[in-house]
């Protein structure tokens, strides 16, 4: 399979415009689950819970998390040895 000269300018330019892009502030319940491993049933009873420390919020019926408040709380939760 050969590439043009023109198709390689524009991989390059896909992949550098890829890496300027910054990660979005906040997770849907999935992508949260996709990043920490967390399932998807355990992560929406702790959005649920009144009581949770979970830095999660709702739009209408979605919720969602904030990104960086997420890795502390991991990072927290982990420290404590606490168990979800």
């Amino acid at each position: 399979m050969e590439i043009t000269s023109s198709e390689l300018k524009n991989i390059i330019k896909e992949s550098i415009q890829e890496s300027y892009e910054k990660p979005k502030a906040t997770l849907t319940i999935a992508e949260c689950a996709n990043l920490t491993g967390i399932g998807r049933d355990k992560l929406m009873k702790l959005a649920h819970s009144n009581n949770s420390d979970f830095p999660c919020f709702k739009v209408g019926t979605k919720f969602l998390i904030n990104r960086k408040l997420l890795s502390i709380w991991l990072k927290k939760i982990s420290q404590e040895k606490r168990i979800l």
